[in-house]
């Protein structure tokens, strides 16, 4: 999975405003996985440097963007995108997550709550394959191809497990239904 933005100044400011984007490309003989997987989902990281304007709008806030202090940090641009619209499976699932950390300048400790990764492919290359991990560091524009097997039914939460990003909105779930008979 790979980040694309614009290299206008400020770069900063725009990758901070949302322009930016996801490409999963995926590796010309596959992943050793891929038949098994049940599914895929496109998660991305983002930081929001933003100050609260008139009438409830808000607007962006420079001077918090060079001091690495977001007012949020997000998973797919919204602080609850993935609480309001949780990501399913399975239990028994196979789960593939392409996760991008599109910063613009902090880290991602990426982890889900009571799941294992098994196999994790650092920028979706299978070169840089990795087993069992719980979580999964990402720089700025960094990226990971993840596959993790649901262990039962319930609520997995979906973290940035450097907490008080979590709590700025860096946080989702995956709700896990009985297991289907493939």
């Amino acid at each position: 999975t790979y980040m694309y933005h614009c290299g206008t100044s400020s770069v900063l400011m725009h990758t901070a405003m949302g322009q930016y984007g996801a490409v999963v490309v995926s590796p010309k003989d596959g992943y050793p996985t891929d038949k098994d997987v049940d599914h895929e989902y496109v998660l991305v990281q983002s930081e929001h440097y933003l100050e609260e304007a008139a009438e409830g709008n808000y607007i962006y806030n420079h001077g918090a963007a060079l001091d690495r202090q977001p007012s949020h940090v997000t998973f797919n641009g919204h602080v609850a995108a993935l609480s309001d619209n949780p990501l399913r499976a399975n239990e028994g699932d196979r789960v593939r997550l392409h996760v991008l950390n599109a910063g613009p300048s902090g880290t991602s400790s990426f982890h889900v709550i009571g799941a294992i990764f098994d196999r994790v492919w650092y920028e979706g290359d299978p070169r840089n394959e990795w087993y069992g991990m719980q979580t999964v560091l990402l720089g700025a524009s960094n990226s990971a191809t993840i596959d993790f097997i649901v262990p039962e039914e319930g609520i997995y939460k979906l973290v940035d497990h450097e907490f008080a990003d979590a709590e700025r909105g860096a946080a989702g779930a995956l709700i896990a239904g009985p297991r289907k008979e493939k």
